[in-house]
């Protein structure tokens, strides 16, 4: 006789090393689940419950609730951090687990998989044909076929592109330069010698820049830093252009990391590209696309990497229109209780 249990911890708790050490059972040692993978953080978190098949831990789940999400005007809970052996009714088991703690707490929907917000790690991949890059989480693709079984539909759909032709218009790219130039715009890149202070400024930049996003919740510029400040050994300044006015102000930003898992080293994962809702320098998200490209490829990268925009927003255009072409998708879920 099959008997199904659940385990709740919390993240420092003891029992939490059992949830934590799930996913070693799941993938190979070398997996690239373990370079970056779906970890809880503390943020909005109530509490991660691991299952149990017969006394053997088969999957698990962290459940959120943070007070900002809202989602077609309600108020909606998230799952992160999921993993589950490739089983119909352990799938089942751990999803209708968590829509029960939903509805035990008042809400009406779920999303997932995201750890708390759109700040953290959210959506899974659609397929695992192409190796990761830095920076993208990995985990078994069938956790798709998961959510869909349990009722979860698409709510957004993401893409990845990846660019070949490292090509560019310097004379166009030089004149727009000029043009912004003249409207008061000073260009540079992160200052590697004052950087508290510059990531500071990004993060203040940042939460004004996505407030507009699917699903934006407001987080802090000390998160926000804290979070920046732990890759900040892997920088570029390069690869980190920086628009601000003639008040210091950041108006627009694209925020690039070398591609770590390339062992030829060629490869540049662009992450970012946003400006101020009402920044007078109108176009520079698609200049900094441009001048993203010219740079990277004088610094000898080959190949360009635009991660994780929205299937229907202006990144989209951005990228192709710097000769990005599809690489990756990825889809965030829902469901209705």
């Amino acid at each position: 006789m099959i008997e199904f249990r659940f385990e709740k911890s919390i993240l420092g708790e003891e029992n939490y090393a059992a949830f934590e050490n799930l996913p070693t059972n799941l993938y190979p040692a070398n997996s690239f689940r373990f370079k970056l993978g779906n970890d809880p953080v503390s943020i909005h978190l109530e509490g991660c419950y691991l299952l149990y098949k017969n006394n053997e831990a088969v999957g698990r789940f962290a459940f959120y609730k943070n007070p900002d999400l809202m989602f077609e005007f309600k108020l909606a809970a998230c799952i992160g951090s999921y993993e589950c052996i490739e089983d119909a009714e352990t799938a089942d088991q751990l999803l209708g687990y968590a829509k029960q703690i939903a509805i035990d707490n008042g809400y009406t929907q779920i999303i997932g998989p995201m750890e708390g917000s759109t700040w953290e790690n959210y959506r899974f991949s659609n397929h695992n044909k192409q190796p990761n890059f830095f920076m993208e989480p990995y985990h078994h693709d069938y956790y798709n076929k998961q959510f869909e079984a349990a009722g979860f539909g698409p709510i957004s759909q993401y893409l990845s592109n990846l660019v070949l032709q490292m090509s560019y218009d310097a004379e166009r790219l030089n004149k727009h330069e000029k043009r912004y130039k003249s409207q008061g715009a000073i260009f540079r890149s992160i200052n590697m010698d004052n950087l508290d202070e510059d990531i500071a400024k990004i993060a203040e930049f940042s939460i004004k820049a996505f407030s507009n996003n699917f699903l934006y919740t407001p987080s802090t510029t000390e998160i926000f830093s804290e979070k920046f400040m732990k890759i900040s050994s892997m920088f570029d300044p390069r690869m980190i252009l920086i628009v601000e006015d003639d008040q210091g102000i950041i108006q627009g930003l694209c925020f690039s990391i070398k591609d770590f898992y390339d062992p030829s080293g060629k490869t540049l994962v662009v992450k970012s590209i946003a400006r101020l809702h009402d920044s007078p320098y109108k176009g520079i998200g698609s200049f900094l696309g441009g001048k993203t490209t010219q740079i990277a490829a004088e610094a000898g990268y080959e190949r360009l990497i635009h991660a994780f925009f929205l299937e229907d927003n202006a990144s989209r255009k951005i990228s192709e229109s710097n000769s990005g072409d599809a690489f990756k998708a990825y889809t965030l879920y829902g469901v209705q209780l």
